[in-house]
């Protein structure tokens, strides 16, 4: 009976052994995975990118849904709004301050500049709202995050664009401009001995 237990058993032996030699040992186990990060606020996540534009957020006019930033950046500064549209699911940049065509008598003429600077940009566009104020928008699906590298290319276009546009806007409405510097008028003068 001791001659046929033997084959039995060292048959279970091989037969199990693979079985036991795959389990790893309690103290093998693998290292719990990282906690994702935190996911940011729609207000966090816009502030995170414009500290890293140069830009600043003026706290006492943003909200949750709406940051209100300034770009001091070459030649001027340039206020726009960044507005969480959760309905239309839409992340959109705004500048207004370009002048209202209220009491503008050549309306037609500033809608042609307009839609000609309308063909020529090449992100955004310019609109009039129910005040009949002038504006420059642009819009961004908010179904995907934006990289900080869109961020920043939609966000320093659109003060280029704005500092640019600016100026004919408010001729062509009949407005004064904000004076700029006198970049030539500054060259010209010798600086202190």
């Amino acid at each position: 009976m001791k001659a046929a237990i033997a084959p039995v058993l060292i048959a279970f032996l091989l037969i199990a052994a693979p079985a036991f030699a795959q389990q790893p040992e309690p103290t093998q186990t693998q290292p719990p995975k990282p906690k994702p990060a935190p996911k940011l606020t729609f207000a966090e996540r816009m502030k995170q990118y414009l500290a890293r534009t140069g830009a600043t957020v003026d706290e006492t006019k943003s909200s949750a849904e709406m940051i209100v930033s300034n770009s001091d950046a070459r030649g001027g500064k340039v206020t726009i709004v960044l507005v969480n549209d959760r309905r239309k699911n839409l992340l959109g940049f705004y500048i207004y301050n370009f002048g209202s065509l209220k009491n503008a008598s050549n309306k037609e003429e500033v809608y042609k500049y307009l839609l000609g600077a309308n063909d020529s940009i090449t992100i955004g566009s310019f609109f009039v709202d129910s005040d009949e104020d002038i504006g420059y928008k642009y819009l961004v699906s908010g179904g995907q995050t934006m990289s900080q590298t869109a961020f920043e290319t939609a966000y320093i276009t659109m003060s280029a664009v704005a500092r640019e546009r600016k100026p004919e806007i408010k001729k062509l409405l009949g407005s004064p401009s904000e004076e700029k510097p006198d970049v030539k008028k500054a060259a010209e003068e010798k600086p202190p001995s």
